[in-house]
């Protein structure tokens, strides 16, 4: 989404204002002295920013922006502040980082609506912010998108009157937005907000996108990742009902500030009008929960959210339940409550209807005590036919608690299916929860053993198929033991047998050619004059155009990935931390968001001096160096230098170790001397690098297969899908 950047600037210069009049303010009432401008001074107009907060704008760390302001001179002069804390025209920072290629229009604009929020987040506490905000957004959704600053002289008494008129019953927003006493200047601030995000659905999700920036915890203590909420709205089973023609109704015991609703709101899309119903106990979420849908598009009858623990029964027994169990620290955590929570959402559930509850996993999938009342319970609950899918999940997916572990139930009832008495576990705990795996496991659950589905003819991805009374009968964790599915396994065992057998070849043609491929080498390396050649820094080479210095150019990490049109060179590859071409960037990505991005040509040297010196050379091209790795490229006509020479002298340079404690090498890589070789030395050291460079390789290719051997064939004997028939040889 392109975010108008004039817009965000103008909505950062009102919020700055609304903070000098705050600070104002209590300079006057509360013993703090506040230095004023005269009117159509710099500091009077609010549009200031300090080296941190530019820092936050440009996407960089903070001495990142003490650099540009020493080495660059046009970079924008402090109008206002001190030597100590200088603040910033915020409108000249952007043009210079704009100018100078350091971010893009659409980019910045992004940035500094983000910045907008943080500086709304300084003058009210978090709750109010959030509440009058999120009611302005409602307020302007309810009333066919007009503007709320309307051009009347007086903006609150207008606000006010609209609130009464849209709310009557002060359902979502009227006390928020009567509570203020001077709604102007936030009014203007949201009007931008929700053009910058192209609607007010998308500023809603704008403002609890940055809720970590707010010192409430109410708005991110219960927050779930976005994989995450998007593969328990997959798994409720909402989609598949929402094809038949009967209403729904969604329903979420513990609503917090509506993240799973929501999810599930965005799933459907427009085309549906289900019934939302939740209970949250808590008065300032359940209003912001409402507030929420309606911004998304669901109508006021069409949501009833509870204050309180009770679901209301007026809309009937709900047909998809998505909820979490609310977190309790492991020393007050009751295995038995989690699972009596877990029993009184099943039994509200009929035959066709479904639920997803999130829990913590040392009740839902850890091992439980022995013969214990919580390990009974559970064995009564498996048995009871309503659980359909157990889901362990990866750490981390929980922010606001990173060391909460947690795992998914999904409920439905199986009394008439013909796989009654299964169950579908997964284990994904050991890797990273993406959309990609997200998608893949609610795939696997939804061809489990739902309506209009063969559970047979889907090759599960995560899950294996177990029966509940092994699970019962020999009690421990509820993880997968047994292989996904025979078709899966012998699948995985032939290509397992097929590669070795490869891999064996590869081996034996390596040893079969190991006497010429490694025959002995004589560099013809004699002492020499014991005088250093000439040398030339790489600036000055650079400054004599001998050598051009390339950019990295600085990428998104969401926006490199497996799948890409061009490869990603980082200082991790530069390092052999990594392998080049392992990630990449699409064509489409780099054209729109990277205007600027230069590709690499045949035969440049990467280099990184960060976290230490190292250089190789790009001999295919059509790369993008990732910042802070750069390109050197050698002039056409320079006979001092070859590809492989460069990049090795570069290695070898004095001052290219990095000492300890050392953030970054001794000299800055312009400084770094080069000598100047003789042709016939350049000649003979280039011969010799491509000489070394065709035995590393073959000496890594064999090491890697080597690798690939070891570890097929020891996974293979630990799942059983390999076995020997003689000694190895």
């Amino acid at each position: 989404m392109v975010i108008r950047p004039r817009v965000a600037i103008r909505t950062v210069t009102v919020i700055l204002a609304l903070r000098a009049a705050r600070q104002a303010a209590l300079g006057e009432g509360g013993g703090m002295t506040v230095s004023t401008s005269s009117p159509g001074s710099p500091l009077s107009s609010g549009s200031l920013v300090s080296m941190p907060e530019i820092a936050e704008l440009a996407a960089v760390q903070r001495p990142v922006v003490t650099t540009w302001q020493r080495r660059h001179r046009d970079f924008p002069a402090p109008i206002a502040g001190n030597s100590a804390q200088p603040l910033f025209d915020v409108r000249q920072v952007a043009n210079w980082l704009i100018r100078t290629g350091r971010a893009k229009e659409e980019e910045i604009g992004q940035e500094l609506s983000l910045h907008t929020l943080g500086s709304l987040s300084s003058m009210l506490p978090a709750k109010d912010l959030i509440g009058v905000v999120t009611a302005l957004i409602c307020l302007r959704y309810l009333d066919d998108d007009e503007p709320l600053a309307d051009g009347t002289a007086d903006i609150t008494g207008s606000l006010r009157e609209r609130a009464m008129r849209l709310d009557p019953g002060d359902e979502f927003l009227v006390s928020e937005i009567c509570g203020r006493a001077d709604l102007a200047v936030l009014a203007s601030a949201v009007d931008d907000l929700v053009e910058a995000a192209w609607g007010c659905s998308g500023a809603f999700e704008r403002i609890l996108g940055a809720r970590t920036r707010y010192q409430a915890a109410e708005l991110f203590a219960s927050a779930v990742t976005p994989p995450l909420a998007e593969l328990m709205a997959g798994l409720c089973g909402a989609r598949e009902l929402a094809r038949t023609d009967r209403s729904l109704v969604i329903s979420d015991p513990f609503a917090g500030p509506g993240d799973l609703l929501t999810a599930v709101a965005e799933l459907l899309g427009p085309d549906h009008a289900p019934m939302f119903t939740a209970a949250e106990s808590d008065a300032f979420l359940a209003r912001l929960s409402r507030r929420r849908l309606l911004a998304h598009g669901i109508p006021a009858v069409d949501m009833d959210i509870r204050l309180g623990a009770e679901l209301p029964d007026e809309a009937g027994d709900p047909d998809v339940v998505i909820t979490q169990i609310p977190y309790q620290a492991a020393e007050e955590r009751s295995a038995t409550q989690v699972l009596t929570r877990l029993g009184e959402i099943s039994v509200r559930l009929g035959p066709g209807r479904a639920a997803v509850v999130l829990g913590p996993a040392s009740v839902l999938t850890a091992e439980l005590p022995a013969y214990g009342s919580a390990e009974r319970m559970r064995a009564d609950m498996l048995k009871g036919g309503m659980v359909e899918a157990v889901i362990t999940l990866p750490g981390g997916q929980v922010p606001f608690r990173p060391g909460y572990q947690s795992a998914l139930w999904v409920l439905t009832s199986a009394f008439s299916s013909p796989w009654a008495g299964r169950v579908l576990v997964a284990d994904v705990s050991g890797s990273a929860l993406t959309r990609d795996v997200a998608a893949e496991l609610t795939e696997d659950v939804v061809t489990w053993r739902r309506d209009g589905y063969e559970p047979r003819a889907h090759a599960r991805q995560f899950s294996t198929e177990e029966l509940i009374s092994d699970l019962i009968e020999t009690p421990g964790p509820l993880t997968p033991r047994r292989p996904r599915s025979i078709r899966s396994v012998q699948t995985a065992a032939h290509a397992s047998v097929a590669r070795i057998a490869e891999v064996q070849v590869g081996l034996t043609a390596f040893a079969a050619d190991s006497t010429s491929a490694r025959g002995s080498l004589n560099t013809h390396v004699i002492m020499g004059s014991l005088r250093p050649p000439e040398s030339a820094t790489i600036g000055a080479l650079a400054d004599r155009r001998r050598l051009t210095l390339i950019k990295g150019t600085r990428l998104r990490d969401d926006d490199v990935t497996a799948d890409g049109n061009y490869v990603v060179i980082r200082p991790e590859e530069i390092l052999g931390r990594s392998r080049v071409g392992e990630l990449k960037v699409d064509r489409a990505t780099l054209a729109a968001r990277y205007p600027h991005a230069r590709l690499t040509e045949p035969g440049d040297v990467i280099v990184t001096t960060a976290p230490s010196l190292a250089a190789i050379v790009d001999d295919a091209g059509f790369c993008v160096v990732a910042f802070p790795a750069r390109a050197l490229r050698i002039a056409a006509d320079e006979a001092r230098f070859t590809p492989r020479v460069l990049a090795a002298l570069i290695a070898a340079s004095s001052g290219a170790s990095r000492p300890a404690g050392a953030i970054r090498i001794a000299r800055r890589l312009e400084a770094l001397p080069l000598p100047l070789l003789t042709v016939a030395e350049l000649v003979r050291l280039d011969a010799l690098l491509e000489l070394l460079e065709a035995r590393r390789r073959a000496a890594q290719r064999e090491i890697d297969l080597v690798a690939e051997l070891r570890d097929i064939t020891t996974a293979g004997l630990v799942d059983g899908t390999l076995t020997f028939t003689a000694d190895p040889c």
